[in-house]
């Protein structure tokens, strides 16, 4: 992780939640969303509804306090790490999803990434790529991960990262999110329960 910015934890979600991620991901509903930055779009992907069962599984999940300890632990991090901060997104074979090099940083509210591949089916492309920016060089490329593996990198001024594009038939799954150090895992979580104001009639 020093030398590379990022590793690969595999096996990290159990098996048990793992029987049920596919049926989450093929009945959930999605919405196109989009990131931008100073020079336009430079992500665009099916980004899976927060209400839907799996986003408040893995929240549940990925939001524990002894979980937090442990990659703080094994980072190294000097800012306690606070919650975690996810989505579920399907990326789809062609030019329409993409992803381009970016850096995720704001502060202390993201300290590292991590992504988790809930795609059963293998798919081609989709492979998380990490840089330094002032270089261009690239340090790690994780070409391949099981369903269930876990890849954890690094958020920093002077790195960048992406996936590249998905290529053939099979649709890519992925829960992407941030470690913070700003926000508590129970205020987040009170703000996601908090019912939507009705419309006005």
């Amino acid at each position: 992780f020093v030398r590379r910015h990022c590793v690969v934890f595999k096996g990290f979600v159990d098996e048990a939640i793992l029987d049920r991620v596919p049926r989450w991901c093929e009945t959930s509903r999605y919405f196109t969303r989009e990131d931008v930055g100073k020079n336009g779009v430079f992500a665009r992907e099916l980004t899976m509804q927060s209400s839907e069962p799996l986003i408040k599984a893995f929240f549940l999940l990925l939001n524990q306090p002894r979980l937090f300890a442990a990659m703080a632990e094994f980072t190294g991090s000097e800012t306690p790490i606070r919650s975690f901060i996810g989505r579920c997104f399907k990326s789809l074979p062609g030019r329409e999803h993409f992803d381009s090099w970016h850096s995720d940083v704001r502060g202390a509210e993201r300290l590292y990434g991590l992504t988790i591949n809930l795609s059963p089916n293998p798919f081609v492309g989709g492979s998380f790529q990490i840089r330094r920016r002032e270089t261009r060089k690239i340090l790690h490329t994780v070409t391949t991960s099981r369903f269930g593996d876990a890849c954890l990198f690094r958020i920093d001024d002077a790195l960048d990262h992406r996936a590249t594009a998905v290529q053939g038939v099979q649709p890519r799954y992925v829960y992407a999110g941030w470690f913070s150090g700003t926000r508590d895992y129970r205020d987040v979580y009170r703000e996601a329960a908090r019912p939507l104001p009705l419309p006005k009639p």
